[in-house]
């Protein structure tokens, strides 16, 4: 089995957040019969014009680059991002570090957005969680 770190960014907050957080489950179940992933950890933080999943899964299969866009892309990460994230796994350079979400941003050396793990996110979180565990994901860390 492969292991794996999917990094969402979404531009938005929900205004539901079981609703988003069956959304995710569903999408993530779905994408089960095409990669045989299983979710392991979910993790949810709200930024300020958003929030950042990070989910934690494994591959039955060896997943690439590419593949890792398209399930990123698929689950509804911002699709800006994702296309930069395409064009730097395509290009010749094979960039490092690809796939990253800023934990901390700054402009003019002030904090402009962080991850905070507030109400909302926890209940993202849950909601996530306790779809996956219907499906039969198996989730096995908490915190």
């Amino acid at each position: 089995m492969y292991r794996y770190e999917l990094k969402l960014d979404f531009d938005f907050k929900p205004r539901s957040a079981r609703k988003f957080g069956k959304e995710i489950a569903d999408k993530l179940n779905f994408l089960k019969t095409f990669f045989g992933i299983r979710v392991i950890d979910v993790k949810v933080y709200e930024t300020s014009k958003g929030l950042h999943l990070y989910i934690s899964l494994y591959s039955n299969v060896e997943l690439t680059d590419e593949d890792i866009v398209v399930l990123q892309l698929a689950l509804g990460s911002d699709y800006k991002r994702e296309l930069f994230n395409w064009l730097r796994v395509r290009s010749n350079d094979k960039f490092k570090h690809w796939n990253v979400l800023f934990k901390v941003k700054y402009k003019n050396g002030k904090i402009i957005s962080k991850e905070e793990k507030t109400e909302l996110a926890k209940e993202i979180e849950y909601y996530v969680r306790k779809y996956l565990q219907l499906y039969n994901h198996v989730i096995v860390q908490y915190g």
